[in-house]
């Protein structure tokens, strides 16, 4: 049976101007392949891999260590959704060597980013606490790449980032947002997070007798060219808020849609951002034929004008 996995993009675009959208897929990682049921499980989710040593996923779809909220380190509801990430950022042993293990988590971006053009770009970061942790530390970031890594070959620990939390990162309630810009200088084709500092430049506090490890949770991850969509943008909120309904997802031949404003166009794009069909629909509900498509991952942006006063 075939089947298509969609993400959603509604865009309220004012006329005449160009809409911005998140170039990261499935940025808040609901969209899954499988429920995560052990620890180091990133071919479950959709779009994202391991770049680096045993990363993880955490989905409310399973009921044990690897369910949201009730997570494997520490109770944390998702700032959005059902689901996130979470990484080892500083890890304790007894040499140099390993005192240097960390976990990445990336992604292929919608569309490579292009040279000489201002990007912003954020996440959402928790602490995890638990007797199995101990540690807090510093240095969560983002960073681009050009070259695609995985679980063992491992992205680089070179103590360079695009964007890092400088402070410790103790609080494990509230999700913390890092964020940031920058022009681009490559044609980077993959965006990663974790922390790429060595031991040596990473700041940690214990916070019980015996600590292992520092650990992150992550989640809504953005990348665009909007700097107000970057600071507004709230990750699977901003689908809930905009009553729109799609059915069924995944998709085997069609999906139907419903909103309580009038879509202008629906375009649907590959997972590597090329355009793959597009209709003018001027309708609130309606249905979308996708059964020439192909098995895979694909985003369905929904356009929708904005009155301008």
């Amino acid at each position: 049976m075939k089947i298509l996995f969609l993400t959603v993009l509604l865009i309220a675009t004012p006329i005449l101007s160009q809409a911005q959208i998140n170039l990261v897929p499935n940025p808040s990682f609901e969209d899954t392949i499988a429920c995560p049921i052990y620890l180091d499980n990133m071919p479950d989710v959709q779009a994202w891999s391991s770049f680096g040593n045993s990363a993880d996923y955490f989905n409310g779809c399973n009921n044990g260590s690897m369910s949201v909220p009730n997570a494997a380190f520490g109770y944390q509801p998702s700032h959005s959704g059902n689901a996130y990430c979470g990484v080892i950022t500083y890890l304790k042993a007894s040499s140099p060597n390993t005192n240097n293990y960390r976990e990445y988590i990336g992604a292929q971006l919608i569309n490579s980013l292009q040279i000489g053009v201002k990007y912003y770009f954020s996440f959402y970061a928790v602490s995890a606490q638990s007797n199995s942790i101990g540690f807090f530390s510093n240095n969560i970031g983002l960073r681009f790449l050009t070259s695609i890594y995985s679980k063992f070959n491992p992205a680089p620990l070179d103590n360079f980032a695009h964007i890092k939390l400088d402070t410790l990162l103790t609080d494990t309630v509230n999700w913390h947002k890092v964020s940031g810009s920058f022009i681009a200088d490559s044609a980077y084709q993959y965006v990663c997070i974790g922390n790429f500092f060595d031991y040596l430049n990473t700041d940690t506090l214990v916070y019980i007798q015996f600590p292992e490890t520092a650990y992150s949770y992550i989640d809504d991850v953005c990348v665009t060219t909007d700097s107000l969509y970057n600071e507004t943008w709230t990750g699977l909120h901003d689908i809930e808020h905009s009553e729109i309904s799609i059915w069924p997802n995944p998709v085997q031949d069609y999906f139907q849609y419903k909103s309580n404003d009038k879509i202008k166009t629906i375009e649907v794009y590959d997972s590597r951002g090329k355009l793959i069909k597009s209709e003018q629909v001027n309708s609130m509900e309606g249905r979308i034929n996708l059964s020439v498509l192909s098995e895979g991952i694909y985003f369905a942006s929904f356009r929708k004008e904005k009155t301008i006063s």
